[in-house]
């Protein structure tokens, strides 16, 4: 697959086994460690999907999905975020910031990877029927 994909997150069992997890499966994994390296990263890098964790210690991750979407450059980036607990509010901000799903933790690296895997997939479908509408075809990403 070998996508590069942004992973934000502050805790250390998140940092320690999801980049594993990803780089097992062929995936290219960047490291941020706050929102506004994150930002910064998804600017410079342009990855193909970011799995944003939402506690972070300078600004929340929903927050963090807000800017990047209001950015050109990052606007159509597809994130997934991390919560750490269900909160009620929750789904609905991540719904109005951009996210393509929450997930609560613990997350298992198999659910990571389906995740991640649906979500590419989802992304590459859209683009191709996008090109197939606007009467063009996609280089391979």
């Amino acid at each position: 697959m070998n996508k590069r994909i942004l992973l934000v997150a502050y805790e250390n069992d998140v940092l320690e086994s999801f980049p594993v997890t990803l780089r097992l499966a062929g995936h290219k994994v960047v490291l941020a460690h706050g929102g506004l390296q994150a930002i910064k990263q998804a600017r410079a890098l342009s990855p193909d999907l970011i799995v944003l964790d939402a506690a972070l210690p300078d600004m929340d991750g929903p927050t963090v999905l807000e800017i990047l979407h209001r950015l050109p450059s990052t606007a159509g980036i597809p994130t997934l975020l991390l919560k750490a607990r269900a909160h009620r509010l929750m789904p609905l901000r991540l719904k109005t910031a951009g996210a393509r799903a929450g997930f609560t933790q613990p997350l298992n690296p198999g659910e990571l990877l389906r995740q991640v895997g649906n979500t590419l997939a989802q992304c590459r479908m859209l683009d191709l029927q996008k090109a197939t509408t606007e009467g063009h075809f996609l280089e391979a990403r």
